[in-house]
């Protein structure tokens, strides 16, 4: 029969923990084993579950420090860290497909081959489907860029614009609206 080890989740320990750190503390692998009373390189299982309710209820992350434990990240580096889960799952794909692509056929029941070609299909699918989605996101960001080199250049001629007629006005004897 289950028995509970302790009064509390192990990932209960740790989110509470994690809930006092300010940005950039670090919670050390020793750390973590202290609270928790083990050795917690065994199973890191409560932490992945502290990050999860880190992000979903506190806006906040933890950052794997190599080596050392797990850092309290700012919020500016959520979106390096989401771009570097994004490319490590992008990898596992590709990987996924070379497995499935890479199984020996002849050497399966006529089932285990659907089975396998099935999901090499769809993974090959899959993979397909986000480089279209990244070209896509790729166009669009060199549209943005487009445009806010064109309204750049647009609001320095205006400026431009605005500096010439208040210096005619000047010459007129008039003091432009807004000027001390």
């Amino acid at each position: 029969m289950f028995e509970v080890k302790n009064d509390q989740a192990e990932w209960r320990k740790i989110y509470a923990k994690a809930l006092t750190l300010n940005v950039d503390d670090v919670l050390t692998y020793d750390d973590l084993g202290d609270l928790l009373d083990r050795d917690f390189l065994a199973d890191r299982s409560p932490i992945y579950r502290t990050i999860r309710e880190l992000e979903k209820n506190n806006a906040r992350t933890l950052a794997n420090v190599k080596g050392i434990g797990y850092r309290l990240a700012a919020a500016v580096e959520h979106e390096g860290l989401a771009r570097s889960h994004h490319q490590r799952s992008r990898r596992q794909l590709r990987k996924a497909v070379s497995k499935a692509a890479s199984a020996n056929r002849a050497e399966m029941t006529v089932d285990e081959r659907k089975r396998i070609d099935g999901l090499e299909m769809s993974l090959r699918q899959h993979s397909q489907m986000i480089r279209r989605l990244d070209l896509r996101d790729k166009e669009r960001e060199a549209q943005l860029k487009d445009l806010r080199r064109e309204k750049n250049a647009d609001v320095a001629e205006l400026s431009e614009r605005v500096d010439r007629l208040a210096e005619l006005l000047e010459r007129h004897g008039v003091q432009p609206q807004g000027a001390s």
